[in-house]
């Protein structure tokens, strides 16, 4: 696959998975030992990640990233991305607050015979923390 061919590969994948929560395709783009790390957290496979999507969905409705920049190269695609979103259900315990909170990452794909194979992401999770007002910002 070429690195163009690769770049378009993660773009969809961003559109319709994360984006829009469409679990046909993320089966569809991954391979079948697909595994999702977010930080420091444990890997999940495939099923672990539909069902954090769902999660991720249902306390930010409006979940819309923009990819930023993209970069290919060998079997690697990474993606530096932000968006707005806002937090309207429950996600980790967190009641909803009702609000919109800026979100920004990176994420690090790994392609394997035409489909993503490994997904590594690192987003502040601290600042979405404190934006949506569980944590107090840090002083000087």
């Amino acid at each position: 696959m070429s690195t163009t061919e690769a770049k378009k590969l993660v773009s969809r994948f961003i559109d319709k998975v994360w984006n829009n929560a469409d679990l046909q395709t993320l089966d569809e783009l991954t391979t079948e030992k697909y595994l999702y790390t977010l930080g420091g957290q444990p890997p999940k496979d495939r099923a672990a990640m539909r069902q954090f999507l769902q999660v991720v969905h249902k306390a930010f409705p409006d979940w819309n990233v923009t990819i930023e920049d993209i970069a290919a190269e060998r079997d690697t695609v990474a993606v530096r991305w932000s968006g707005e979103v806002t937090h309207q259900g429950v996600f980790q315990g967190i009641p909803p607050t009702g609000k919109q909170i800026s979100v920004r990452g990176i994420n690090m794909y790994t392609i394997k015979d035409g489909k993503i194979s490994r997904e590594w992401e690192q987003m502040n999770s601290l600042g979405m923390l404190q934006q949506i007002g569980v944590l107090m910002p840090s002083k000087p």
